[in-house]
């Protein structure tokens, strides 16, 4: 920021300044109360609108000369201006507004800042305005997870500590849930990297685990089998058994019923010789009674007589004489012959079924005699039923073998999932205590503090080479101290003086501004006004500023200076260079 011409009228002390700097430093001075700090302070409301003895506009009268009733000031920066006119203060502005020329204008304004504002400052001074999307890239960039950054994220708008809190607030949430899992009493992170859940005794070793289980599946496969064949064995010998005491059973019923066969042949042939005897009665019954006779009348085909068979021989057929007494006994004879009949019939029917038994009982004797005996199969099936129940104690026995191995498989998986989870509460510690460490004052915040700080402690340590000064620092904590550790609070009055001069040298090249104004410069005297001197011409001579404005108290006008530096004397309220004054 190059000023061109500072003019002021009627204002505070100065009755009429008219300064064209030459030369990149300028020199303004004169006896006390001529009006120094107050062509600092025209210049300082040209450019900011910054009053320092009033507070409202209202008062602007106030700043004029006792004695008049309006003034001007205006300021030019290369080829535009700013002006101001009193009493009213309307101001025109053209030369562009920038924040930052506060803290060059008023060399003192950044050591009078709290912590929290010289932080804010120099974040701004640095370009360090840091938002989510900075805070995440810059997270990431530190291998923090992911997930866990976008959780914490939305607090971080709040500040770094509100962010460092919650994701403590995490890690701890996340070792009670370790100790909960575990059992163990308190977390460690060394004893949780290398926390492994026990294993039941005999499941040490999964893949023999595994092999065992196969092989007692495989082995009860094998006796199940085999226990099937017996039991199907056993089930055919007791199949047999059991057709065996069937066709005992048969053959004694069927010796029952064949045993009646004589007398039921005996007993048929008698019905029938009744039957045969009673027969011919019945039909010389029929006959004499003229009603139906045995056998079939017939026409002879040669001759044509009637002819009549009866039992197996023809006869001539002569019709009776109805016999009124054998008509009236022959309803009587054929009741009773039909009896014989049915007689006949029943006692054929008994003889039949007492032979088909006898037919029956030879067929199941003739099988009954090929075939095993009780006795031969209770044998073997006692050897069979042996065996089976052999097996089958083997098959419970591995069974159990088996659930115990089982049992165990899963106890060891339940105990690998449970590592599993553990490792997963333990990186999950790892990661929020990453998060919190990163968000916490020793990260993200340090970074961005040695990134603000450490542009601007290399400006004043060359300063500080440069000029021959102490050398001045800005601490991490926000504390400007000397080299020697002092703290500025405990300075001198012209070591604090010094070291606000090189914080506003500094903050103007870092801003780009290249503006210096230093007032009351005569608080320093003897060698540390000439290195003053020294230093702004060298400044000057390197090209690091566009303009400084020193402001010093001086009885009279200063003797010969640097190529770089021109005085302004002022005489009776009123401003002109001392050279045009020589």
């Amino acid at each position: 920021m190059k000023i061109t011409a500072i003019h002021a009228r009627n204002f505070l002390g100065i009755r009429a300044a008219d300064i064209i700097p030459v030369t990149p430093v300028s020199l303004i001075c004169g006896p006390n109360g001529a009006g120094k700090s107050s062509i600092q302070e025209a210049v300082r409301m040209a450019l900011t609108e910054e009053t320092v003895r009033v507070g409202l506009k209202k008062e602007y009268g106030k700043l004029l000369r006792d004695g008049t009733e309006s003034g001007s000031i205006v300021v030019s920066v290369g080829p535009q201006a700013n002006s101001i006119v009193l009493p009213s203060g309307k101001i025109t502005k053209n030369v562009p507004a920038d924040e930052r020329v506060r803290y060059l204008l008023d060399a003192q304004r950044f050591a009078s800042l709290d912590v929290k504002a010289r932080r804010t400052f120099l974040f701004d001074l640095m370009g360090l305005k840091i938002g989510t999307d900075q805070v995440r890239e810059r997270l990431v960039a530190r291998g923090c997870n992911a997930k866990k950054i976008e959780a914490v994220l939305p607090l971080v708008r709040a500040g770094f500590d509100a962010g460092a809190k919650e994701a403590a607030g995490k890690a701890t949430a996340a070792k009670t849930a370790w100790c909960t899992l575990t059992g163990e009493r308190a977390y460690g992170s060394v004893k949780a990297a290398s926390w492994v859940a026990p294993v039941p005794a005999g499941a040490e070793d999964p893949e023999e685990l595994a092999s065992l289980i196969a092989e007692s599946e495989e082995t009860i496969k094998v006796l199940s089998t085999e226990a099937g064949e017996l039991q199907r064995q056993l089930g055919e010998i007791d199949a047999a058994a059991r057709q065996r005491a069937q066709r005992a059973n048969q053959i004694a019923d069927l010796r029952a019923k064949a045993e009646l066969l004589p007398k039921a042949q005996d007993t048929a042939a008698r019905a029938l010789a009744e039957r045969d005897a009673f027969l011919p009665k019945v039909a010389a019954l029929r006959d004499a009674a003229g009603g139906k006779v045995a056998g079939m009348p017939c026409t002879c085909p040669d001759c044509g007589a009637m002819l009549l068979f009866l039992a197996g021989q023809l006869a001539k057929y002569e019709p009776a004489q109805i016999d009124p007494a054998a008509a009236g006994r022959l309803p009587e004879y054929e009741r009773s012959l039909t009896v014989l009949e049915n007689a006949l019939k029943s006692r054929i029917t008994e003889r039949d079924t007492a032979d088909t038994a006898a037919k029956q009982l030879r067929l199941l004797q003739d099988q009954a005699a090929g075939e095993a005996t009780d006795s031969a199969d209770d044998v073997e099936r006692q050897a069979i039923a042996s065996r089976l129940e052999a097996i089958q104690g083997s098959i419970a026995q591995f069974g159990k073998d088996l659930d115990a191995a089982r049992a165990s498989q899963r106890a060891a998986a339940q105990a690998g999932e449970l590592t599993k989870r553990a490792g997963q509460h333990h990186a999950d510690v790892a990661a929020w205590d990453a998060l919190a460490e990163a968000l916490g004052p020793s990260g993200i915040p340090a970074d961005l503090l040695s990134e603000a700080l450490e542009p601007i402690n290399e400006r004043l340590a060359a300063a500080a080479n440069l000029s021959e000064w102490f050398r001045v620092g800005i601490e991490k904590d926000m504390t400007i101290a000397a080299g020697d550790g002092r703290p500025y609070a405990l300075l001198s009055e012209s070591e604090k003086w010094r070291a606000d001069a090189m914080i506003a040298y500094a903050i103007g090249a870092l801003t780009g501004l290249r503006l210096l104004v230093l007032d009351r410069a005569d608080v320093l005297i003897g060698p540390e006004r000439d290195r003053l001197l020294y230093w702004l011409d060298d400044l000057a001579a390197t090209d690091a500023i566009d303009t400084a404005l020193i402001f010093m108290s001086l009885k009279s006008p200063p003797g010969a200076l640097p190529e770089s530096i021109t005085s302004f004397w002022i005489a009776d309220h009123e401003v002109g260079t001392v050279r045009e004054a020589a």
